[in-house]
């Protein structure tokens, strides 16, 4: 597809074209962000569970025979459950106050010609 504006430019030369580098878009770069700080997070606290060993879980996975596998899974599990964690904390307290809020109609919430009115019920009479 042609760009329309560099029809009537001359072609530039290999030595004038510049790298174009494109930039992530700021709310992806603040997510990946907060994930990986949420993953060191939480390779902190296995490395901690595991020199601490709190619960006894040292002795478990030296002894089973798949100390390597699980110590990797322990690590895969708590890095990406931290990071998620941090991530979506991150996203959901996000907050940021210079525009104003996007969409919706900025109108009011009840139509022009509502009036409340009373509605009646019928009450059988008791015997």
């Amino acid at each position: 597809m042609a760009d329309f504006d560099m029809i009537g430019d001359p072609p530039l030369a290999a030595s004038e074209a510049a790298p174009v580098r494109k930039r992530r878009d700021p709310l992806v770069r603040y997510m990946i962000f907060h994930w990986v700080l949420g993953a060191l997070g939480g390779a902190l606290c296995t490395t901690a569970l595991l020199v601490f060993d709190p619960f006894g879980i040292w002795p478990l996975i030296h002894d089973s025979g798949m100390g390597i596998p699980a110590i990797f899974l322990l690590y895969v599990g708590f890095m990406t459950s931290f990071g998620g964690l941090v991530c979506a904390a991150a996203v959901m307290f996000l907050q940021d106050d210079d525009e104003p809020p996007r969409g919706g109609l900025r109108g009011n919430a009840i139509p022009g010609g509502w009036k409340p009115r009373l509605a009646y019920a019928s009450v059988s009479k008791r015997a």
